[in-house]
């Protein structure tokens, strides 16, 4: 269900005055959005005025349907301000058959043109994915094409699940829960490997570069943890920096050492 888009700004609104310097927009599907209003809206309409609150610094989309994913809404990263060169993507899997039997209406090229298109919008835009290992009928084959997928789709931050029954869907419906356990776990750590190589590859660039990075906290042992705008609070990577800094502010920081999943 789409909440109008002024009781939105108005929550933003009132965030942005209490000090909060980054709005995660979230929904189960964000891309939906307005669908259901009266007159009927996009996700774009909902950005354009999240974009004019100056109190805001950063505005973060998540869960983004591939399938849902409008050109309006890709040329906003492009044009707006606020809202910063993040998307969160979930792919789900990169096999065709896969895909169809999900129910996630694009095939794995649809998935790679949307790819594209947000990445000529803007080059620096960082895409998060998620990705499900054994789903019902998944073969040797169809992982094979996922492990190809995710190797040409660098993706910038990945998450990957196996498959488990979840109750009310169409897959625990109509599918069988077919993949051994042990063989969704070694296609898991597969990916994982995979997704940490591209990801290190991705952060050693990033070396000499300078950054800036939004505090999260700060330890006792002298350091504080920071974030890029390629990273989500919690769930993506972060920056250490080697000094104690005050949480909640921006600062300019010069990049000096990359791992897989920190800077």
């Amino acid at each position: 269900k789409s909440q109008p888009v002024s009781w939105n700004i108005q929550e933003a609104d009132r965030l942005g005055k209490q000090g909060v310097k980054e709005l995660l927009v979230i929904a189960q599907d964000s891309t939906s959005y307005g669908w259901d209003l009266n007159p009927r809206l996009g996700l774009h309409d909902l950005m354009d005025k999240l974009d004019s609150i100056d109190t805001l610094d950063w505005i973060r989309l998540h869960y983004a349907h591939p399938a849902h994913l409008h050109s309006n809404m890709i040329e906003r990263f492009k044009t707006l301000d606020r809202l910063i060169p993040y998307i969160d993507m979930p792919v789900q899997h990169g096999s065709d058959k896969i895909l169809k039997l999900m129910r996630r209406g694009l095939k794995s090229e649809g998935i790679s043109k949307k790819i594209d298109a947000l990445r000529s919008a803007n080059n620096n835009i960082a895409i998060r994915t998620s990705i499900i290992v054994g789903f019902p009928g998944e073969t040797d084959k169809d992982f094979q094409d996922l492990y190809k997928f995710i190797e040409q789709s660098q993706f910038d931050r990945l998450g990957v699940f196996a498959y488990s029954e979840e109750e009310g869907t169409y897959g625990a419906k109509h599918l069988i829960d077919d993949v051994p356990k042990e063989v969704k776990n070694e296609r898991m750590d597969e990916i994982m490997l995979l997704q940490q190589k591209i990801s290190l590859d991705k952060n050693k660039k990033l070396i000499g570069s300078n950054q800036k990075v939004l505090v999260d906290a700060t330890s006792n042992e002298g350091y504080s943890i920071c974030r890029t705008y390629r990273d989500a609070p919690e769930i993506d990577n972060y920056v250490r920096v080697d000094k104690i800094l005050d949480t909640g502010k921006f600062y300019n920081v010069k990049i000096k050492e990359a791992y897989p999943y920190d800077l």
